[in-house]
C-alpha cells in the first residue's frame, strides 16, 4: 500500500523544494533566524516593530499546510477560527476576543481586516483562497487604524505571496490522504528574462471526500465536508529601470463542496422558560416552539433514517440523513497591479486592485433528519380528526361526522432549508509615499479609495411548530369546550409551512487619507522612538432591498427598503518604544479603531408604522497596550504584551420573533460598552541546530458593561450581567517541538509535533434569546498534529525531492466548530470540526 501511495505521489507531483535549501543553511546555524515583516509598509525585523504581530514564515506554512484563513486557528496567541454554516469556504476569525461576522450578509463589515498582498478583502466570505505560493502570513493584533485603516478594530491578517524568483525553477507536489484526499500543485519561475522581466505561474488542484456519511447520498464526494478546489496564479515583475518596478498578479480560485453537516443537538420540549430578573426588572426569555412534540409524531420517509428524535444528540455522528444538502460553489477572481518608484528620498507606490466573488449555495440541510412527514396546520383543516361526539357539541351532526372522518393534513417540510446566490465586486486604489533611508525620521503618507457592489438572493423554507392546544383550542377561543377539544386533538403539534426570500442589492464607497511618522533621536543613541499615526475615513453605504418575505416589495414598501447612509471617523495611534539593547525592546501603544456602521438586511419594515430600514451606527475602540520583545543568547525569543480594549457602540446581532412571514429574523443594536483585557506570550527556543520549541498562550477577559435588552413592559434595560460575547474563547495556546537531523549526505529528516488549544466559547451573546445555548456551546478543543519530512532525496534524475507524512487531529477529538440557535423556531444545531485526517506529499524541485 505504501509503495502504491509513493508511486502515485511521484506521478502526481507540487512545490516546496525551496524548503530543502532553507533547511540546509539551518543545519549549521544554532541561532534563531531573523523574520522580516512589512506591517509598517517597509521591510523591518519582526523584533524591531513595536506592535503585537506574529509572522508565519514560508517554512512554517509549508510544514503546517496553511493556505488560507480557515487554517489559522491557534497558530498565534489570541487567534481562533470557527467554520462557516452554509458556505463551504467561510470562516469566523477571532482576534483578542473580537470575531468576524457570523452573519455573512453585505450589511455588515468585518472588524478583522483580511488582506492579500496588502489588498483589503471587503467580504470575509470572499477571503478564502488557495493561493499556491504564500511567502508569509502576518497577524497583527489590536486596532490597526492607520496603515490598514477602517474595519480593523480587532486586528488584521495579511497573506503575502511570493514574487517571481530571480532564477529559473520548476516544482511539483503530489499528495494523497484519507477520505480520498488528492492534490497536485505545480509552479514555475522563469528567472530573469533580458535582465528586466520575471514571470511565475502556479496551479493547484485539491479534493477530498466528505467526513460525514450522508446516508441518502451514494457519492462520497458529495458528503458533508467534501470539496474540490482549483486555483491558478500568474505573476509578473518588470524592472523598467533601476528605480522603477511594475508588477502584476492575477489569481483565480474555484471551490465546490458540500458544507459540513449541521447536526441537531437541542429541540424545544414545551417547558416554559420563566422571565429573568435583572436588577429587579422582569426580562422575558424567548420561548422555543415544541419541536420535540412535533418530531415525536413525525416519521422519516426513508426507513434507514430511523425515528427523527433519535437523531437529536450532542454526540458527533459519523453518518446522518441529509436530504437537502447540496454543493456550495465559490468562485474568486483577482488582479493587482503595483507600480513602485524608488528614489533617493522617497518611494512612491501605487496599488490598483480589482476582485470579484460569486457564491452559489444550491441547498442547505440544517436539521439532519432526512425527509420527515408530520402534521400540517391550515386554517381550513383545524377541526379534522376530532371526535365526532365533541364536534357535535357545536357543529351540525352531518358536519361533525364529516370533519371527524377527515385526516389531519401532513407536510414533508424540513425544519429549515435555504439556498443562496451572492455576488460581490470590489475595486481599490492606494497611493503611498514612503521615506527612503534609515535616518532618525521616517514617514509614510497615503490615500486610499475603495468601492464595492453586491447582490444576494436567499430563499428560505422552514416549519414553525404550532401548539394547537394553546394557539387554537384554548379557553379564550372555545370556553368550557377547550378541555374536550384538547383531549381529543389528533395532532397537537403541527407545522406551519413558511417560505421567505431575502433579496437585495448593496454597495459602498470608502475614502481615506493617512500618515505615520517615526522619530528616533540620534542624541539618545537611537534607543527611544516615538511613532504617531493618523487616518481619516469617509464611508458611504447604500442598499436596495427588493424582498424580505414571500413576495417582492411593491408600492410604498419599495421606498422603505431603499436607504443610504454615511459615516466618518478619525483613527490612529501613538506608540513609544525603547530599545534597551539590540535584543531587548519595550513599547507602549495607544490606538483608536473604527468599524463602519451599516444596515441589518434581515430587519422587518412596516408601511403601517412608517418603519423603514434603520441603519446601525459605527463601532469605536480605544486600545491600550504594553509589550516587550526579547532575544536572549541568540537562542530564545520571547514576545509578550498586555492590553485593554474599550469598545463602545458594539454592533450586536440577536434573533427576534418571526412575524409576518419575513426571513429568519435578527436585530442589530449598538450594544453599549465592552472591555477586553488580556495578555499574550509567544516564544521560540532553539536548543541546538537539531532541536527547537515554539509556542504561545493568550488570554482574554471580556467584561460587558452595557448590553440593551427589553423588559416585559417594553422598556430598554441593561442586561450586561447575563451577556457574554460570542465567538470569544478566553484561552488559546499552542506548543510544538521540532527536530532537524541530517541522516546521510544531503538527506535530512525534519519532524514536528504540534498541539493547539482553544477554550470553550459561546456563539451568541444574549442567553435570553438563545434557549439552546447549552446544547450548541463550543467545547474546548485540544488538537494534536504532526509532520515528518525527509528532504534531499534522490529519485532517478531528480536530486532534490522531499517526502512528508502528516496528520491532523490525531486523537480524533470531537469538537464543535460552530453553533446555531434558531431561538423561537425551537431547535439548535452544531457543526463539528474535522475528524482525524492524515496523508503524505511528495515534492520535486528542478
Amino acid at each position: 500500500m505504501i509503495t502504491r501511495i509513493v508511486m502515485a505521489a511521484l506521478l502526481a507531483g507540487t512545490s516546496g523544494g525551496a524548503l530543502a535549501q532553507q533547511q540546509a543553511a539551518a543545519d549549521t546555524n544554532d541561532g534563531i533566524p531573523e523574520i522580516v515583516v512589512t506591517a509598517e509598509r517597509r521591510s523591518q525585523s519582526l523584533q524591531r516593530v513595536p506592535i503585537s504581530i506574529s509572522a508565519i514564515t514560508s517554512e512554517q506554512l509549508d510544514v503546517r499546510q496553511i493556505t488560507e484563513a480557515r487554517d489559522l486557528s491557534a497558530i498565534a496567541p489570541n487567534i481562533a477560527v470557527n467554520g462557516g454554516t452554509t458556505n463551504a469556504a467561510a470562516a469566523v476569525v477571532t482576534i483578542r476576543g473580537i470575531p468576524t461576522n457570523a452573519d455573512e450578509s453585505m450589511g455588515f463589515d468585518s472588524p478583522i481586516g483580511m488582506y492579500l498582498d496588502g489588498v483589503y478583502l471587503g467580504r470575509s466570505s470572499a477571503s478564502t483562497f488557495e493561493v499556491a505560493d504564500i511567502e508569509r502570513v502576518e497577524v497583527l493584533r489590536g486596532p490597526q487604524g492607520t496603515l490598514f485603516g477602517r474595519n480593523t478594530t480587532g486586528g488584521a491578517v495579511n497573506f503575502i505571496t511570493k514574487a517571481p524568483a530571480e532564477e529559473f525553477g520548476f516544482a511539483l507536489r503530489g499528495g494523497l490522504g484519507n477520505y480520498d484526499q488528492r492534490m497536485v500543485r505545480a509552479s514555475i519561475n522563469s528567472g530573469r528574462i533580458g535582465d528586466a522581466l520575471r514571470l511565475s505561474a502556479s496551479y493547484l488542484h485539491r479534493r477530498r471526500d466528505g467526513v460525514v456519511d450522508n446516508i441518502l447520498q451514494p457519492d462520497s464526494s458529495q458528503d458533508p465536508g467534501g470539496f474540490k478546489t482549483d486555483t491558478a496564479r500568474v505573476a509578473a515583475v518588470w524592472d523598467v529601470t533601476d528605480n522603477l518596478k511594475v508588477s502584476n498578479t492575477f489569481d483565480w480560485t474555484r471551490t465546490k463542496g458540500v458544507p459540513m453537516a449541521n447536526q441537531l443537538t437541542g429541540v424545544g420540549d414545551g417547558v416554559f422558560r420563566p422571565n429573568a430578573v435583572i436588577d429587579g426588572v422582569q426580562v422575558p426569555r424567548v420561548q422555543p416552539a415544541n419541536v420535540a412534540g412535533y418530531l415525536a409524531a413525525a416519521t422519516a420517509l426513508q426507513p434507514q433514517c430511523g425515528a427523527p428524535l433519535a437523531s437529536v444528540t450532542t454526540r458527533r455522528l459519523s453518518s446522518m440523513c441529509l436530504d437537502q444538502a447540496r454543493p456550495s460553489t465559490d468562485t474568486i477572481w483577482g488582479n493587482l497591479t503595483r507600480v513602485e518608484y524608488s528614489g533617493e528620498a522617497v518611494t512612491i507606490r501605487s496599488s490598483t486592485s480589482w476582485r470579484k466573488w460569486r457564491n452559489v449555495i444550491e441547498g442547505s440541510d440544517l436539521d439532519g433528519l432526512g425527509t420527515i412527514r408530520g402534521p400540517a396546520f391550515t386554517q381550513a383543516t383545524t377541526l379534522n380528526g376530532l371526535p365526532q361526539s365533541t364536534l357535535a357539541l357545536f357543529q351540525p351532526a352531518g358536519t361533525a361526522a364529516f370533519l371527524a372522518s377527515q385526516a389531519v393534513p401532513t407536510t414533508t417540510q424540513p425544519l429549515f432549508q435555504a439556498s443562496n446566490d451572492r455576488r460581490q465586486t470590489q475595486f481599490s486604489q492606494e497611493l503611498e509615499l514612503i521615506s527612503a533611508g534609515d535616518g532618525p525620521f521616517q514617514w509614510v503618507l497615503g490615500a486610499f479609495y475603495y468601492s464595492e457592489r453586491g447582490y444576494e438572493r436567499n430563499p428560505q423554507d422552514f416549519a414553525f411548530v404550532l401548539d394547537t392546544n394553546q394557539a387554537v383550542f384554548s379557553s379564550t377561543n372555545f370556553g368550557a369546550l377547550a378541555p374536550l377539544l384538547q383531549a381529543g386533538n389528533p395532532a397537537r403539534f403541527r407545522a406551519v409551512v413558511q417560505s421567505s426570500t431575502l433579496g437585495y442589492r448593496a454597495g459602498g464607497r470608502s475614502v481615506a487619507v493617512y500618515g505615520q511618522a517615526s522619530y528616533r533621536p540620534e542624541s539618545l543613541d537611537s534607543k527611544l522612538g516615538v511613532t504617531l499615526g493618523m487616518r481619516y475615513t469617509w464611508d458611504r453605504k447604500w442598499v436596495d432591498r427588493f424582498q424580505n418575505g414571500a413576495t417582492p416589495f411593491a408600492g410604498a414598501d419599495v421606498a422603505l427598503n431603499q436607504r443610504n447612509v454615511s459615516f466618518s471617523a478619525p483613527t490612529g495611534h501613538l506608540t513609544v518604544d525603547y530599545r534597551a539593547t539590540d535584543d531587548v525592546n519595550f513599547y507602549a501603544r495607544v490606538a483608536k479603531g473604527y468599524r463602519s456602521g451599516g444596515f441589518n438586511l434581515r430587519q422587518s419594515t412596516s408601511v403601517a408604522n412608517n418603519i423603514g430600514l434603520i441603519p446601525f451606527e459605527e463601532e469605536k475602540i480605544w486600545s491600550y497596550e504594553l509589550g516587550t520583545k526579547l532575544e536572549l543568547f541568540d537562542r530564545l525569543r520571547i514576545n509578550a504584551a498586555v492590553f485593554r480594549n474599550n469598545y463602545s457602540n458594539l454592533q450586536a446581532t440577536v434573533p427576534i420573533p418571526i412575524t409576518g412571514g419575513g426571513s429568519f429574523g435578527t436585530q442589530v443594536v449598538n450594544a453599549g460598552k465592552i472591555e477586553y483585557t488580556g495578555f499574550e506570550i509567544e516564544g521560540q527556543l532553539r536548543i541546538s541546530s537539531m532541536f527547537s520549541i515554539d509556542g504561545g498562550v493568550g488570554h482574554v477577559v471580556p467584561r460587558v458593561k452595557n448590553f440593551p435588552g427589553t423588559s416585559s413592559t417594553g422598556a430598554i434595560v441593561n442586561i450586561a450581567s447575563v451577556a457574554t460575547p460570542g465567538n470569544a474563547p478566553a484561552w488559546t495556546g499552542n506548543l510544538s517541538g521540532n527536530v532537524r537531523v541530517r541522516l546521510k549526505d544531503d538527506v535530512r529528516m525534519v519532524g514536528r509535533v504540534g498541539w493547539s488549544y482553544v477554550s470553550s466559547q459561546e456563539y451568541f451573546g444574549n442567553p435570553l434569546n438563545t434557549p439552546f445555548a447549552d446544547q450548541i456551546r463550543g467545547n474546548a478543543r485540544s488538537l494534536l498534529d504532526a509532520q515528518l519530512r525527509f528532504e534531499g532525496l534522490k529519485v532517478g534524475p531528480v536530486k532534490n525531492a522531499a517526502l512528508t507524512f502528516w496528520g491532523k487531529n490525531l486523537t480524533n477529538q470531537a469538537y464543535v466548530n460552530r453553533g446555531i440557535d434558531f431561538g423561537q423556531l425551537g431547535f439548535g444545531s452544531v457543526i463539528f470540526g474535522d475528524p482525524r485526517t492524515y496523508g503524505m506529499t511528495l515534492d520535486i524541485a528542478f
